[in-house]
């Protein structure tokens, strides 16, 4: 089987480049794979052909030489717009990492998010665009706060012949959005370098970098700061513990800043800040660290590569009871329920584990089986390929499905001038067309 596989890749700072790197290595043992990334730099599989379709958009001319198409798709827009756009231009299977692409269609600026919100909702709920951009700190809607409420995944589920999601929260959100076609549950990845336990001298020599004292707990919050992270929340939970742990709160990722969090609860001696690292020192921290705290909510429908590697490498998390992460066994995680309690359930969570290192150690050790047997890379390969095999099998194909395609010769005659230029110039001049006018981009 050949797959043509869009995706960002490393060096992109996203969990999504991350989990492609490690997916794609396991693939390419069962099966043959081009990459499509733009502004691409390296491939994750040697030798392996890698293509820039912004660049060269006439490569999507050539998808029809492939037995299967695999987008995936996430709710950054720097990294997923040109994604978007090519399953426009060209159907395929769909792995949905986030349900609610806000974000993602927020990216496209005031005329483009327009268009697509009308047409999601209809021009009788434009009012409600407006309010969105009142809503927005700053009229700036990449930062609005209630993202679930508008998932703009009407075109997604038009264009995808199969989708693979990571939880069956996200499969029930696709189903109700009217999605009739097939849905697959596949859990995520965990990385094989995560799976192997640092040597104690290695963990205490990262410790000690980060001036962690004989005693002290460390927690670690890892990924994306944003607002679903519930970040407030965490350090209202640790001032308000003041005394009664002794802890570092060890933070790595970019995004929001945390600066005026830190200086409101008068956490500045407590918390350690790394920004974005490279992968390998990513597991590095993650793996000296003693409890994970990962809270989400609201989620985008999306699985949580952090906590997936922190239970692959035996570190014990607090998660909330929402979405994917209520889906979990109740002993593979500490779970934190939401609503009026949550900053009281996360203090016991925080003392209970903080001070019981057998307890750790059990949470720890029942997330290791766990991920053993359901989300190592050749076990989340077999499943996407066998996923794809079963819908090629079905008669799903490409071809089949996308009458509106640009090789459909009927849509050909129908784009009057573009019909006499040659191919290339045809299908750029095609394809400019076609995204403009379906988001304005």
């Amino acid at each position: 089987m050949r797959i043509a596989y869009f995706s960002p890749l490393p060096p992109k700072k996203t969990g999504i480049a991350t989990y492609s790197h490690h997916l794609s290595r396991a693939l390419a043992e069962q099966c043959d794979l081009d990459f499509f990334d733009v502004g691409a730099v390296d491939v994750p599989v040697p030798g392996t052909p890698i293509h820039d379709y912004a660049e060269r958009p006439e490569l999507l001319l050539e998808l029809d030489r492939y037995d299967a198409i695999l987008y995936h798709l996430g709710n950054n827009p720097h990294f997923h717009l040109d994604i978007y756009r090519a399953l426009l231009f060209r159907p395929g299977v769909v792995v949905l990492h986030d349900a609610i692409l806000y974000f993602l269609i927020a990216g496209l600026e005031r005329g483009g998010m327009l268009r697509e919100f009308l047409y999601n909702y209809g021009v009788d709920r434009i009012a409600e665009f407006f309010r969105i951009e009142q809503e927005s700190p700053c009229g700036d809607v990449l930062r609005y706060g209630e993202p679930g409420r508008y998932p703009f995944v009407k075109r997604v589920l038009e264009r995808a012949i199969g989708i693979v999601v990571h939880s069956e929260t996200t499969a029930a959100l696709v189903r109700s959005a009217g999605y009739l076609g097939a849905v697959e549950v596949i859990p995520h990845l965990v990385y094989p370098s995560m799976s192997t336990v640092l040597e104690p001298a290695a963990v205490r020599a990262i410790r000690a970098e980060l001036g962690i004292r004989d005693g002290e707990v460390l927690l670690g919050c890892f990924g994306f700061i944003g607002p679903p992270k519930r970040l407030p929340v965490l350090f209202e939970t640790l001032a308000a513990m003041a005394g009664r742990l002794d802890y570092k709160l060890l933070i790595v990722g970019e995004g929001d800043d945390i600066a005026p969090l830190v200086a409101r609860y008068g956490l500045g001696d407590r918390v350690i800040s790394e920004g974005f690292v490279d992968d390998e020192r990513f597991q590095r921290l993650l793996k000296a660290t003693d409890i994970l705290v990962n809270l989400r909510y609201p989620s985008m429908g999306e699985a949580s590569g952090p906590l997936s590697q922190a239970m692959a490498g035996g570190i014990p998390a607090i998660v909330s009871d929402h979405a994917w992460f209520a889906e979990l066994p109740g002993d593979t995680v500490r779970k934190v329920g939401l609503g009026p309690s949550e900053s009281a359930d996360l203090a016991r969570a925080l003392l209970d584990l903080g001070h019981n290192a057998d307890r750790r150690a059990a949470v720890a050790a029942a997330a290791r089986a766990y991920t053993q047997r359901h989300c190592v890379p050749a076990v989340v390969a077999r499943r996407y390929l066998d996923f794809i095999r079963g819908i090629i099998d079905a008669g799903a194909s490409v071809s089949e499905l996308d009458d509106r395609s640009a090789l459909n010769g009927a849509n050909r005659e129908g784009l009057g001038s573009f019909a006499d230029k040659d191919e290339k110039d045809w299908l750029r001049a095609y394809y400019d067309q076609r995204v403009r006018a379906a988001i304005g981009a």
